[in-house]
């Protein structure tokens, strides 16, 4: 009698070995998307604090609306828009074409006297007005408007990350399935909020390409900085872990659990009050 329970028993065990071997696999999974979506909170602290999103390149200076002023480069941020400008001596420019007036500007700074002058636009600053307008005219209410949303949809990530690395911690200590539903859903709600700010920083640089030539002139052209990518890498990171967390949360009972710790916690509970 005893040799056939000591049979029965190894048997169970080599039964359940191969689920061992998943289950290992899938807390190290796991845990290593826990440890990622908290380094993503910092990672993406470090992306809407810097002014790295989008760089616009004037090569050899693109031309602005005011007569004189040519763009070298900028660098957009989430609500701060930094611009390099080259302030021609028109003048001085004049005298070398034997005084005659310039009929039309340069098309470059090539050859040109002048200063170079960096120009800062905070879109969450109140702007300072003449005659019902801006005084500053790179400033653009609309762009204002996109700034406002990515700041909203940029804090809520944050808490919501952070609230979805303790529910990820959490599913460690109780095993039930429905914790980690809850932790996956909690992910994908901070991939759609980071996902938001992203989208909404393309739209707004696709709305200074088109509106704003203070900002963004014909000539310039762009291109997408660190920032943006470590925002796309937050993005991705969260996305994993929701699909992860997700996938790992189905139910296992009886000989499908690994443990009978974990067969008992995924069985049917009352909650009471």
């Amino acid at each position: 009698m005893e040799t056939d329970k000591m049979s029965t028993a190894s048997s169970v065990g080599a039964e359940r070995r191969p689920l061992m071997q998943a289950l290992v696999i899938e807390r190290r999974i796991l845990f290593g998307c826990t440890i990622f979506v908290g380094l993503c909170t910092f990672v993406w602290i470090t992306a809407v604090c810097t002014e790295k999103w989008v760089h616009i390149e004037g090569g050899k200076g693109a031309p602005l609306p005011a007569r004189g002023r040519y763009l070298m480069w900028g660098s957009a941020g989430v609500w701060e828009i930094c611009r390099y400008v080259f302030h021609a001596n028109m003048t001085a420019a004049q005298e070398k074409h034997n005084g005659t007036t310039l009929n039309k500007p340069p098309d470059d700074i090539t050859g040109l006297d002048g200063i170079f002058i960096t120009k800062c636009t905070n879109y969450l600053a109140q702007p300072l007005m003449e005659n019902g307008k801006p005084a500053d005219p790179a400033y653009d209410v609309n762009i204002a408007n996109y700034v406002r949303t990515m700041i909203s949809f940029g804090i809520i990530s944050l808490f919501v990350m952070a609230m979805g690395c303790g529910f990820s911690v959490y599913t460690f200590q109780n095993p039930r399935y429905m914790f980690k539903r809850l932790a996956a859903g909690i992910h994908f709600i901070s991939t759609s909020c980071t996902f938001v700010v992203v989208q909404v920083m393309m739209s707004s640089v696709d709305h200074l390409k088109k509106n704003v030539k203070f900002v963004y002139p014909e000539r310039a052209y762009h291109y997408y900085h660190i920032s943006f990518f470590l925002a796309w890498f937050v993005v991705l990171i969260n996305l994993f872990a929701a699909a992860s967390f997700l996938w790992y949360s189905r139910k296992r009972k009886g000989d499908k659990a690994a443990t009978d710790e974990l067969a008992m916690a995924d069985e049917p509970t009352i909650i009471g009050r």
